[in-house]
């Protein structure tokens, strides 16, 4: 079943309005540097993901597959609407959204970014330990 996506482009705001715009962010938190790797694993060639990063359509398997690859919502991708993972059940959404501010961050940074959460969370915690 071949459906083309034709994703509107809206301008405005310092929300991510375009559909590359919302891929390349999916494609830099997810740390996709070589499109060749992520081309193979959709089984496509590479000018296919070059064409999808500067252009309106995608066909809709090529959509879902790339979704599942980058495990981003396809709804968040193709439209800009919800989060970019909405499609996740699997944890509450401040768990979701703090994972995706820690795969924004550098290692690094994000070691030291999660030993100040967890001390922060050991000095609120109702049970606290420290005498």
């Amino acid at each position: 079943m071949l459906i083309t996506l034709f994703i509107h482009r809206s301008h405005g705001g310092g929300v991510m309005h375009g559909w590359t715009e919302r891929l390349d962010h999916a494609l830099k938190l997810r740390r996709v540097h070589k499109l060749h790797a992520l081309a193979f694993e959709l089984g496509v060639d590479e000018s296919a993901v070059s064409r999808w990063r500067r252009s309106r359509s995608i066909s809709l398997d090529n959509a879902v597959n790339l979704c599942r690859v980058l495990d981003v919502s396809l709804d968040w991708l193709v439209t800009g609407r919800g989060h970019i993972l909405a499609h996740r059940n699997d944890a509450p959404l401040i768990e979701r959204l703090a994972q995706e501010v820690f795969l924004d961050l550098p290692e690094d940074r994000a070691v030291e970014a999660l030993d100040a959460l967890m001390r922060l969370a050991r000095a609120v915690s109702p049970i606290n330990t420290a005498a």
